[in-house]
């Protein structure tokens, strides 16, 4: 019998708590001591991490003795990132450090402005990723793309793809089910079949359609739906409320003996929950009851 090691993202509570308050929350009130690390969790300004002072992040690790599984890196969300190919290669080399400062194994990125359309134009993908990934396996650190529902890899197939061209054990992708929904795809358990061979990590959170006057918060709204809702509003909510079915992901990602301790395939890679905190408590609770037999 086994549970799953929960693990938070900095990322919606960077941007309004310093990470050793993040990580004190976690900490205190739902016994969280795994975290994925985004650059504004980071002391600094700039894109990316090299110009942050990840000393910072490894002194509050240390002191408070979490681990830092991933490091993630959107510069994939900045146009003008995108369009200098040396300085994304730069940016991506610099979080493949940071990762190796705060001793992740894992970096998390994104394609979005490098492809966003529904062919991948795979001269270009090995422009951005090609060199980094060299640079990622010198230093022992795994790449895992993340899908998004509006670039070139809303489609679980295409991102199936994109893995087999890089063909190296160095390059994954970080399963997020909801991110499927959000593109009209079924995160579980089409896409999780199709992808088994390549997940390197896996984001955990959940969602739904919004509907206006079904009592649904606005502040839980998200980017527009692509595919055949297209158009449509996405509404985050807890793990046990929204429309996918992860605790079926759960179940099969332990049936299939791809989690290890607070990890999937890289040995590293945590089990994370995005948004705020009413989220993270009702997700937390939902979690801690349920025991996954594999």
């Amino acid at each position: 019998m086994k549970k799953i090691t929960l693990g938070l993202t900095g990322q919606a509570l960077g941007e309004i708590k310093t990470f050793d308050k993040i990580v004190d929350l976690a900490k205190e009130k739902y016994g969280i001591t795994h975290f994925e690390l985004w650059p504004v969790n980071v002391p600094g300004e700039g894109l990316g991490y090299c110009d942050r002072d990840i000393s910072q992040i490894v002194k509050i690790k240390e002191e408070k003795k979490v681990a830092i599984d991933c490091v993630t890196q959107e510069a994939a969300f900045v146009e003008a990132a995108v369009k200098d190919e040396n300085w994304y290669r730069q940016i991506m080399k610099g979080t493949i450090d940071a990762a190796v400062a705060v001793g992740a194994k894992v970096v998390n990125h994104y394609c979005y402005f490098i492809n966003l359309d529904e062919k991948p134009d795979f001269d270009k993908l090995d422009q951005y990723w090609a060199e980094p990934l060299d640079y990622a396996k010198k230093r022992g650190i795994t790449l895992v793309l993340e899908n998004e529902a509006h670039d070139v890899t809303r489609h679980p197939e295409t991102t199936a793809k994109i893995v087999e061209h890089f063909h190296d054990s160095a390059f994954k992708t970080n399963l997020d089910a909801v991110n499927y929904f959000h593109a009209s795809e079924e995160g579980f358990p089409a896409a999780y079949e199709i992808l088994k061979p390549y997940i390197g990590y896996v984001h955990l959170k959940n969602a739904c359609l919004y509907r206006e006057g079904a009592g649904q918060e606005k502040r839980d709204q998200g980017a527009p739906m692509s595919g055949i809702y297209e158009g449509r509003p996405i509404q985050y909510a807890p793990i046990p409320d929204g429309s996918v079915n992860i605790g079926g992901l759960i179940n099969r990602i332990l049936e299939d003996d791809l989690y290890h301790g607070a990890a999937y395939h890289t040995g590293s890679s945590g089990v994370f929950l995005r948004k705020r905190n009413r989220m993270v408590k009702r997700t937390s609770v939902y979690l801690k009851r349920r025991t996954y037999i594999c």
